[in-house]
């Protein structure tokens, strides 16, 4: 199984720097890691350290979520914190694994049960006692990550198209739904095919 994704960022009015920035790493056979970080507050010391969480995720996308957050944890203690959540799907055995800490956002559009949620707290600053949430996949399936930027109305939307391009998703739920008084980032994945060698992005914004 391979992978498909989509991503938008805009940064709130007023601002050019965006506290909101975003990781997909393919890596081993058919694994990827995806994580999504919000940087408190805004501007540049947010995305300080928004991409200092980031670079600990690129550095080491073979570590377990649970060990990447705690590191990032230790790296962000000199910044103004972050919140994250991190979403490892592996192709070969259609297995989604997720860890949050704060409030990023996750919906999964599936026919199984899959309803990701994250644990109170701060990169940085306080650390919860992590839940690591296991899921089985199917091919088709699509994940959504987005910071708090973007309103959480849209998982209610019954006239959505949920089946388009990851690339169009995420463009299509930045515009509608994200908020202009905040940074606004959304992540779009989509599980597809019968165990491909390799993953492809369908364009990277």
């Amino acid at each position: 199984m391979a992978f498909e994704w989509g991503t938008a960022c805009r940064p709130k009015s007023g601002q050019s720097v965006s506290g909101d920035t975003f990781v997909i790493e393919p890596f081993a056979d058919e694994q990827l890691l995806v994580g999504l970080i919000d940087g408190l507050g805004g501007g540049e010391e947010a995305a300080l350290a928004a991409n200092a969480a980031a670079e600990v995720f690129r550095a080491h996308p073979t570590y377990t979520p649970t060990d990447l957050l705690q590191q990032a944890h230790v790296r962000l203690h000199s910044t103004r914190g972050a919140v994250a959540a991190l979403l490892v799907l592996s192709g070969g055995s259609r297995q989604a694994i997720y860890v949050g800490v704060g409030n990023i956002g996750a919906q999964v559009y599936s026919t199984q049960s899959i309803k990701p949620i994250s644990k109170n707290g701060i990169l940085g600053y306080r650390m919860p006692q992590l839940l690591t949430l296991r899921y089985t996949y199917n091919s088709g399936d699509t994940f959504v990550l987005f910071s708090d930027g973007v309103s959480s109305r849209f998982a209610l939307e019954t006239t959505l198209d949920s089946s388009a391009a990851p690339q169009e998703l995420a463009n299509i739920l930045l515009h509608n739904y994200g908020k202009t008084t905040d940074d606004a980032t959304v992540v779009v994945v989509r599980a597809f095919g019968e165990c491909l060698n390799e993953c492809r992005s369908a364009a990277l914004a």
